[in-house]
């Protein structure tokens, strides 16, 4: 293959990124909308709220300063009540949180603050001024009003502001149709007994859940011996129309490795294949007609690391948002550590007390660490000894969050 070897971690990310982009809108219900970027700005369709309400319970009435009552109690509006209970000078109705202020009140006292006697209310508490305990029409927002820009995260406090609104379907930036093919004559199922040469397969499972986390269910998961005309044929009926092919395994240099195989035939545009960095070393991206394709390595450990230094931020972009890497922190180490020189190291790592910790167990087929794992601190390729408090960058692992 053409694509240069062993480039830097920023490059093979920077090549990723200058090949990505926004994949455009769809229609989706408001409520199916959290964690997806909004498309085109929304405005309000109608005043918020609607109308005068109460902001708890209690007495409406029309309120001068000086007023001690006692008032007539004429009536009583509860939440949904359509009658207007019009309320004169001296009188008052019982009102609910949320029910609409009749005409002639302009006041709410908290019913903690009254007595009730012989149907009159009489002021045992204050001070009261005139407006309290009153939600005005409009004053969260007004008809026309813009509610939300275009490129907007939709958070559960977003979608329920839209709720609010009364807008049931809005137009959000799409996530790629994402495929997944796990390569490995050695791999089975879990559940199912072990037979000589055989491990459990686990990339698929890590990468079905990091893709959950973002809110993306891949369109197909399947897995391959490692036979070349088995993993073109498979390729050949389900490649059409994804956005993203992830393939773990087969990218070595062995004679088994049937994706490199598969590549070296000519049916991927390679952007480049191979980066300094551990683990994950033999990491391939390129494209076939209109799918990004990421070759990522076999071992479990690297599979992840991989994924979330470049498949999550590819994602991200092409759903449309700003910030597509994993949030970077700077912490003092914890403890010393060493390593080669001339590959940046991804460790997998826990913060603690305001220091990240190397765990133990870095190598690419181990993911215990991985499942206690909160960051990955990140060692700078060219230097081989980090003592303990030394700043380190960390990038932090989301966690299942969007």
């Amino acid at each position: 293959m053409d694509a240069p070897t062993l480039i830097a971690s920023s490059e093979a990310l920077d090549i990723i990124l200058a090949r990505t982009s926004p994949l455009g809108a769809e229609s989706l219900p408001v409520v199916e909308a959290g964690g997806r970027i909004l498309a085109e700005p929304l405005d309000a369709p109608v005043d918020m709220p609607p109308f005068d309400n109460s902001a708890m319970d209690g007495f409406a009435l029309a309120f001068s300063p000086g007023d001690s009552g006692p008032w007539q109690i004429v009536g009583g509006i509860a939440a949904g009540d359509a009658g207007q209970h019009a309320v004169g000078r001296g009188e008052c109705v019982r009102i609910f949180t949320g029910a609409r202020i009749p005409p002639g009140a302009d006041t709410v006292i908290q019913r903690e603050w009254t007595r009730e006697l012989d149907g009159l209310l009489y002021l045992q508490g204050g001070p009261v001024r005139q407006g309290d305990h009153i939600r005005p029409r409009a004053s969260q927002i007004g008809r026309g009003e813009r509610a939300l820009a275009s490129g907007t995260l939709l958070t559960p406090g977003a979608v329920g502001f839209l709720a609010n609104l009364g807008i049931p379907a809005i137009r959000v930036q799409r996530w790629p149709r994402v495929g997944i093919l796990v390569t490995g004559s050695e791999l089975i199922t879990p559940g199912q007994p072990l037979g000589p040469g055989q491990i459990y397969e686990s990339n698929s499972h890590s990468l079905v859940a990091a893709l959950a986390g973002m809110g993306i269910r891949p369109e197909w998961v399947e897995r391959v011996t490692d036979d070349v005309l088995a993993f073109s044929r498979i390729l050949d009926q389900r490649r059409d129309g994804l956005d993203v092919l992830l393939v773990t395994g087969g990218i070595s240099a062995g004679d088994h490795d049937i994706f490199r195989l598969y590549i070296e035939a000519g049916r991927v545009e390679p952007y480049f294949y191979k980066v300094r960095q551990r683990p994950g070393k033999p990491l391939f991206c390129g494209r076939e007609g209109e799918t990004l394709v990421f070759g990522l390595p076999g071992n479990p450990a690297s599979v992840l690391s991989c994924f979330y230094l470049y498949v999550y931020p590819a994602l991200r972009r092409m759903g449309g948002f700003r910030e597509v890497e994993m949030e970077r922190r700077v912490m003092p180490l914890a403890q010393p550590f060493t390593k080669k020189t001339g590959f940046v190291f991804f460790l997998k790592a826990k913060i603690l007390d305001g220091e990240v910790m190397p765990l133990e167990g870095q190598l690419s087929y181990i993911m215990r660490s991985f499942a206690e794992a909160d960051a990955l601190i990140v060692l700078d390729e060219d230097k081989s000894e980090f003592p303990a408090g030394e700043k380190v960058e960390v990038r932090l692992l989301p966690q299942g969050r969007p």
